[in-house]
């Protein structure tokens, strides 16, 4: 593995013509954005005997004097009075194993972030993501796309690094530009269920940032860990959650971290990467599993793409 930014692999954004560009017959790993770019992503030179890489995570300096853009006197409006949920239901799996961060001022808790947005429709909701650059977030798709070529962008986004109820230790960041995969906002497909945040500050340089992995070979037995923002819990608190990968497939990872509505965007992160490593994205809930968004080289490519 290495650290540090992927070179052999970029993404070509180019602006959109002046009407919708025909996207039928595009790979749905294609990225777009909510200004109107579609993009493609150009076939990687760094040989089939590459397996994985990683770009590195950093705890942050804890001081806002090091950030720019933040706002320290967040609005104080009312929370949304509801969660954006998993794709599926939501699924707690035997006695739930979450616990509460009583303390979202240390790393990792305060590189994961609370994000709260306007639907299409006018309703307000909330998400969980994560800095995985100075001015960049990963999340779910379906919290910046309602998904689906009906769908349409979720707007007003303010995310709040470290939320800890009514306390922001942070501030709050607005969002430049929201990315997704044609998987997502054209198919709706929850194999392509991610999407990134571009924001308008650099608070990552003051709360840190997770790592991000992937890697070709199987995670099955890894011990993983989970941190979001539950509905079923007091309003904008952060809880954890641990346990292992019980299934590697292709473009998903299955495992029993206990998941409600809110806790999608969350990270599925593991040791490495100079700190943790985010090698999914948490989407979905069933029954006796949920899944999260796998950590792909498509996948990373374009995280890695979209915070530049």
């Amino acid at each position: 593995m290495t650290a540090g930014l992927v070179t052999a692999c970029s993404i070509v954004l180019a602006p959109a013509a002046s009407s919708a560009p025909d996207v039928a017959g595009l790979d749905p790993a294609t990225p777009v954005s909510d200004d109107g770019r579609v993009g493609s992503a150009v076939a990687s030179s760094s040989g089939a005997e590459e397996k994985g890489d990683a770009s590195a995570g950093f705890a942050g300096t804890g001081d806002l004097a090091d950030a720019t853009g933040v706002n320290t006197k967040p609005d104080p409006a009312a929370d949304p009075a509801g969660a954006d949920g998993d794709v599926q239901a939501g699924s707690i799996i035997g006695p739930d194993g979450r616990s509460r961060v009583n303390d979202t001022t240390t790393y990792p808790a305060r590189a994961t972030v609370y994000l709260t947005y306007t639907k299409p429709g006018g309703s307000t909701s909330w998400c969980t993501g994560w800095l995985y650059a100075p001015n960049a977030v990963a999340t779910a798709g379906h919290c910046v796309h309602s998904g689906g070529s009906s769908g349409d962008w979720n707007y007003g986004f303010t995310v709040y690094p470290g939320r800890n109820g009514g306390s922001s230790p942070y501030g709050s960041c607005t969002v430049d530009t929201k990315y997704s995969v044609l998987g997502w906002t054209r198919d709706r497909n929850t194999e392509y269920d991610y999407g990134g945040l571009k924001l308008n500050c650099t608070v990552g340089d003051t709360v840190g940032w997770y790592g991000m992995r992937w890697q070709s070979a199987s995670y099955d037995g890894t011990l993983i860990f989970s941190r979001g923002y539950p509905q079923d819990k007091p309003q904008a608190t952060q809880w954890f959650t641990s346990d292992e990968v019980r299934q590697s497939d292709t473009r998903q990872l299955r495992y029993q971290l206990d998941t409600v509505g809110g806790q999608s965007g969350s990270p599925v992160y593991m040791f490495g990467c100079e700190g943790y490593c985010g090698i999914a994205v948490h989407t979905t809930g069933y029954s006796n599993h949920n899944r999260g968004t796998r950590i792909t080289e498509q996948v990373f490519n374009n995280y890695q793409s979209w915070k530049n």
